[in-house]
C-alpha cells in the first residue's frame, strides 16, 4: 500500500526564492545605476541604511495589523477590515498583476542581459522569455 503525499513549496525553498528575488533584482541590478549615479559609496550605504529602516518599519506595522486583526488574508483582510471591501480588493488586483509579475520580469531582463554576454547571437529577450517560460510552466 503506497501512500500518496502531497506536494508543495517547503519553506527553506520559499525563503530562498524571496532572498534570491530580492537580491537578484535588488542588489545586483540596480546597484549599478546607483554607482553611476552616486557620488560615493557613504552615500549609498545611508540610503541602503534608511532603506532598511523603512522596511523594518513596514514589518512592524504588519507585525502589529497582524496582532489587531487576527486572521488569514494579509493586506487584503487588513485593507477590507480598516477602510472597505473594495480597497481590499484593488489591492489585492494590483498585487497579483503588478506586485508578482513586475519582479519576475526583472529578474527575467536583468538574466537575458547577463546571459546575452555569454551567447550574443541571440538577444537577452529571447533569454527572458526563455527563463519565465522555463520557470512558470508546469
Amino acid at each position: 500500500m503506497s501512500t500518496a503525499r502531497a506536494q508543495g513549496i517547503s519553506l527553506v525553498t520559499a525563503t530562498a526564492v524571496v532572498v534570491a528575488n530580492m537580491i537578484g533584482t535588488g542588489v545586483f541590478t540596480s546597484l549599478g545605476f546607483q554607482v553611476g549615479v552616486l557620488p560615493s559609496g557613504f552615500t549609498i550605504l545611508m540610503l541602503w541604511l534608511v532603506g532598511g529602516v523603512c522596511a523594518f518599519c513596514g514589518a512592524v506595522c504588519y507585525g502589529e495589523l497582524a496582532a489587531a486583526l487576527p486572521r488569514s488574508g494579509g493586506e487584503y483582510h487588513f485593507l477590507s477590515r480598516i477602510f472597505h471591501p473594495v480597497v481590499g480588493f484593488l489591492s489585492g488586483w494590483l498585487s497579483v498583476t503588478v506586485g508578482f509579475a513586475a519582479p519576475i520580469a526583472l529578474a527575467a531582463m536583468a538574466f537575458g542581459k547577463y546571459f546575452s554576454t555569454i551567447f550574443p547571437q541571440t538577444p537577452a529577450t529571447t533569454w527572458s522569455l526563455v527563463m519565465v517560460w522555463a520557470i512558470l510552466s508546469p
